[in-house]
């Protein structure tokens, strides 16, 4: 059952759906996965999550696919002007960087630069669902770092560390096109854990539950979040993060540090 927090998260989601991305700043919030709208695009399920701009970005989107076998939401294509990250949720896909194919598996992390020819199937025999972050920084000029480049982390190789609160997977801490570093990792709590005091920093946030109940801290305030939740954290706002759970809940945690 959805909390009264999470229905008022979600009825913020679905007034900012139809504003132009240029127009509306994202707040912080947690965009419940059970209250996003299904758009049909042929084979392909569609879910917007949010879209809009940010201090850092003039363009930041997310949303969901979800495929059926053997198929794909289009073609290879490129992106000039956007930096692109994947998540698997569920199913095996087949991801092909510059020809170069590769099956990954559910919970995989796919970083795409600008230039780089990219295309996504579904590689397994059910439905395959991941999610697409999508970002521009403000006054980027097109000009690309000759030491980025697009890369995968399959979900099977990531090495999990245990700690005394749980463990930690690391994925990806990278220069991009576009940013001074881009750094994501997962989470493991056990019940009745936080990952840390509530703080701050300078860097937008987001917080992707994979499974288990958690508790944001937004601002001095509680909010509640389960498995394919997205959590948006604003640049410099307050927040922290536990495990409200009976069992134990894992998370992806992304930032973006600007050049």
């Amino acid at each position: 059952m959805m909390t009264g927090k999470r229905i008022f998260f979600s009825l913020m989601l679905l007034a900012a759906a139809g504003v132009a991305a240029d127009e509306h700043r994202i707040d912080s919030a947690v965009y419940a996965w059970d209250a996003l709208e299904v758009e049909r695009q042929g084979a392909r399920e569609r879910r917007s999550v949010f879209k809009g701009s940010t201090a850092g970005f003039e363009y930041f989107e997310v949303h969901a696919s979800t495929v059926p076998p053997g198929a794909a939401a289009h073609a290879a294509h490129t992106h000039d002007d956007r930096e692109e990250l994947i998540i698997v949720r569920e199913g095996a896909v087949e991801q092909t960087i510059n020809g170069a194919s590769r099956v990954l598996s559910p919970g995989s992390v796919v970083l795409l630069l600008p230039g780089d020819l990219h295309g996504i199937r579904n590689a397994g025999d059910d439905p395959a669902t991941y999610y697409v972050i999508r970002w521009r920084t403000r006054g980027f000029d097109g000009s690309a770092r000759q030491d980025a480049g697009s890369l995968s982390a399959d979900w099977d190789d990531l090495e999990f560390r245990e700690t005394s609160k749980g463990g930690r997977r690391s994925i990806m801490r990278v220069p991009t096109a576009m940013l001074a570093e881009f750094e994501i990792h997962t989470t493991l709590l056990n019940p009745g854990m936080k990952s840390h005091d509530p703080h701050t920093h300078v860097e937008d946030e987001i917080i992707l539950v994979r499974y288990g109940q958690v508790e944001e801290m937004i601002d001095g305030v509680p909010y509640e979040a389960g498995p394919g939740d997205v959590i948006f954290l604003e640049a410099n706002g307050s927040h922290g993060i536990r495990n409200s759970g009976e069992g134990p809940c894992e998370y992806y945690a992304f930032k973006w540090r600007l050049p």
